[in-house]
């Protein structure tokens, strides 16, 4: 299994950012393009990942609140424990059992966090999660959300974000309250056909964030996908990857506020996208 990680307590110029690529993946990290104006108690506390294995690819992006360590620990954890299973040869039949499966991920997760609170972690950090695991010869995309990160679909006709259920936007993992049922509840978790995917997108809320991000995430994805399929094949996830981070950065220039930002891409395809930009964000 191959594997990128971005932490953001490595990553701390504001204004840039750190972007890695392998294959149909991409990753990138910034602190933002401007200082934050929100309390906060690290400078970057976001954190970004992806798995490529025989079977499959798996990324990842978090969103770290009160300390980078929650961040670090749910994307270093899913690495190490759900990345070589899931990515792995063979079919795995995932389709039937995602949600529950991967909800116990979600609570072995959020008991990591825990216990490294209890030896000296800041207590009472927490973090969004956002992955997608794709296998190609499934058929299969999986995701995962607990928090505001996004995942972003890039299909045919539309871009769809698969993370977003607004009722849900304010939970994160770092709870002591938390069980697995809880956590069910939670997230949100689907999977969907890779027929007509092109691209997904993942980020953070320094994407999105009202006056600090950008004021049309779809659109703005859109623009960033139709860039990027003018590269080389290649080069294709790094450009839609910097692309989505120049958007975000300029955004946060604009508005004199920045915030983190993690991203990552996974590329399928070069097909064409029948939707004006102006109009995913209807």
């Amino acid at each position: 299994m191959r594997s990128g990680l971005l932490n953001g307590r490595e990553h701390t110029l504001v204004g840039g950012f750190t972007a890695i690529a392998e294959g149909p993946t991409a990753v990138a990290l910034s602190i933002g393009g401007a200082k934050k104006q929100y309390s906060h108690k690290d400078p970057n506390e976001d954190a970004a990942a992806f798995a490529d294995g025989p079977g499959g690819t798996l990324i990842a992006v978090a969103d770290g609140h009160g300390g980078y360590q929650a961040a670090e620990i749910a994307i270093s954890e899913l690495l190490r424990v759900a990345a070589p299973m899931w990515t792995g040869s063979g079919s795995l039949n995932l389709r039937p059992n995602w949600h529950s499966e991967a909800c116990g991920v979600l609570f072995d997760l959020n008991t990591a966090i825990l216990e490294a609170a209890l030896k000296g972690a800041p207590n009472g950090a927490r973090t969004t999660l956002a992955m997608i695991l794709v296998r190609p010869d499934d058929g299969l995309l999986a995701y995962l959300s607990i928090g505001d990160s996004h995942i972003f679909h890039v299909g045919a006709t539309e871009v769809v974000d698969l993370a977003f259920e607004r009722r849900k936007q304010s939970f994160y993992l770092g709870s002591p309250s938390e069980t697995q049922q809880t956590l069910e509840e939670r997230c949100v978790a689907g999977c969907e056909d890779l027929a007509e995917t092109r691209a997904i997108v993942l980020a953070t809320d320094g994407f999105t964030e009202v006056e600090i991000g950008v004021d049309h995430p779809e659109a703005a994805i859109i623009d960033s996908y139709r860039r990027a399929a003018q590269a080389k094949p290649d080069l294709r996830p790094l450009h839609a990857a910097r692309s989505v981070m120049d958007l975000a950065l300029a955004s946060h220039r604009q508005h004199r506020s920045g915030d983190n930002i993690a991203c990552g891409v996974l590329w399928m395809h070069g097909g064409s996208v029948d939707l004006a930009p102006q109009a995913a964000v209807d």
